[in-house]
């Protein structure tokens, strides 16, 4: 397997990246585990607030009858895509001091920093749509097949770009800043607020190369009946998620010694 010594056991494996992620919880706000709330607090007020707006604004909704359902279904995608694959990008530069120990590689803190990073992001998810279930709001897919399809479909995107956003922001400083950009671009041209079918025909062609679009629609698509069929290619999510996944395991293994610095 890429970048596991072979000097090394499973067991031992997953007792170096469990450490990690220990401590990789504690220093990330501050000294404990505690600070560890900010993590799931930020994404869970990015939630409020946009839901908080839709219900606020009371308009017509694009697509069937309760806002908290259309906006959930959209920006979910988004938390569980974008936030784990843009924190990933910060795992080496924020636990290099740990190369210095011969039983720590670069992909076990790559792990480690997915496996914080989407632990947060179902927490975040978990903790809301409760509160929409506490608060009367229907929040359960019609298609739990579909649902799931989607959800694991965008992790595996989320996962892809993660590292291979670790291996080029850990050679190019300024990437960080870029990936800002991609993540913004991917968000304003996904859907979240704004049927696809409502745009021009030039506009959804660009918009068709965006894989969170895809991920969007499949995600909508659990929730209601006949939607998605016109953009939504499950195909591409895979293509370009599986392009993403390969580049960053080649770039982990032949740019190994330019990512510890050697």
């Amino acid at each position: 397997m890429i970048g596991l010594p072979q000097h090394l056991g499973i067991e031992q494996r997953g007792r170096v990246i469990f450490a990690i992620m220990m401590r990789d919880m504690r220093t990330r706000f501050g000294r404990s585990h505690v600070g560890y709330m900010i993590a799931i607090a930020w994404p869970l007020v990015h939630l409020s607030v946009l839901v908080s707006m839709m219900l606020y604004a009371n308009r017509v909704l694009p697509f069937g009858t309760d806002p908290a359902v259309f906006v959930v279904s959209g920006v979910l995608p988004y938390i569980l895509c974008l936030y784990p694959a843009r924190m990933m990008g910060y795992s080496v530069e924020a636990n290099r001091a740990l190369f210095l120990f011969p039983v720590v590689n670069v992909f076990d803190v790559i792990v480690a920093r997915a496996v914080i990073e989407f632990l947060t992001a179902f927490v975040v998810a978990i903790i809301f749509c409760g509160a929409l279930l506490s608060f009367g709001v229907d929040i359960l897919p019609v298609n739990y097949s579909a649902w799931a399809g989607g959800v694991l479909a965008t992790v595996y995107l989320s996962i892809s770009m993660g590292v291979l956003n670790t291996v080029i922001s850990s050679i190019f400083k300024m990437w960080h800043v870029a990936f800002v950009l991609l993540m913004f671009l991917m968000y304003a041209t996904a859907g979240v607020f704004v049927l696809p079918s409502s745009f021009s025909p030039g506009v959804r062609a660009f918009m068709w190369y965006n894989p969170l679009l895809h991920c969007v629609e499949w995600v909508r698509s659990s929730y209601y009946d006949g939607y998605g069929g016109e953009m939504l290619s499950k195909e591409f999510v895979f293509w370009v998620a599986t392009s993403c996944l390969m580049l960053g395991l080649l770039g982990e293994r032949f740019l190994r010694g330019k990512l510890l610095g050697t």
